[in-house]
């Protein structure tokens, strides 16, 4: 396993995330790490479990499994599941408007290095998202990638999530139907909200200078919710287009955030 490639490391910045709900039902989605700078103190940095508010929305308990760390490498025979009350899945920290929530997660995180079970994880942090200049040179048609749980399906031996791409249906610099979101044409399904998005190519790709040779790598937003046919009936007839969050309203909801947290430090 190469580690120092990008594309490994996004398999590990996401979780499957369990959550039932005050009726008795059970939904799972993706949820995934992000980490911020502290405020005056660039050098510390404050992560936080992100999904959708739909999926915490009304929820009694719920569950996210991660995987061990092993000397720097994640250890696939120690599954480690961290339980959350009710309180914790409050969903302190949400926008019902944008369908976005986060659990401050640090704390969780420090208890298992305590334990000594320590988890793998990497983390997506805001140097991955486009200056809005660098988004508005993207072309209308750009080749996506997302990562997540989709009809809850995973590789549950190894802890890995599943690796989907897709195009954008919609311009990312547009706000479709004046929301701050754009469409992807993709197999988004139940299980796929939270799963965050990226533009990850690697060898040659299409800019509007023309074809570039190297890598590129950019977290694009979060994907919200899957379209199915108007005329479906139950089960719902999916159609293989989804909604994305763009990042940059993520960034601010997740700074604002911060500001508002009374963090200790040393």
């Amino acid at each position: 396993m190469n580690l120092n490639d990008v594309g490994t490391q996004l398999l590990y910045t996401t979780f499957p995330i369990s959550v039932t709900k005050n009726d008795g039902s059970t939904v799972m989605g993706t949820a995934f790490f992000y980490s911020v700078p502290l405020p005056g103190k660039q050098e510390i940095t404050v992560p936080f479990l992100m999904t959708n508010y739909h999926v915490l929305s009304n929820a009694a308990s719920g569950y996210i499994l991660l995987v061990g760390n092993k000397a720097g490498q994640p250890d696939n025979n120690q599954k480690l599941r961290v339980d959350f009350a009710a309180d914790i899945l409050g969903v302190q920290n949400y926008s019902e408007e944008l369908d976005l929530a986060a659990i401050p997660i640090g704390g969780v995180l420090n208890q298992l290095q305590q334990k000594n079970t320590p988890a793998f994880f990497k983390t997506i942090q805001p140097t991955l998202i486009p200056r809005e200049d660098v988004v508005k040179e993207l072309l209308a048609i750009e080749e996506v990638t997302f990562v997540g749980y989709p009809s809850g399906i995973y590789d549950d031996v190894n802890l890995t999530p599943l690796i989907r791409k897709g195009i954008t249906a919609t311009p990312i610099w547009n706000d479709f139907k004046g929301k701050p979101i754009f469409v992807i044409d993709a197999g988004v399904y139940p299980g796929s909200s939270g799963s965050p998005v990226f533009i990850y190519n690697q060898g040659s790709y299409a800019t509007s200078q023309g074809i570039t040779v190297g890598k590129r790598v950019y977290f694009l937003g979060v994907i919200s919710a899957a379209f199915s046919a108007l005329a479906a009936k139950d089960p719902p007839y999916f159609v293989g287009l989804g909604t994305v969050i763009k990042s940059s309203r993520i960034k601010a909801f997740v700074e604002d955030i911060v500001k508002t947290m009374n963090i200790q430090t040393p």
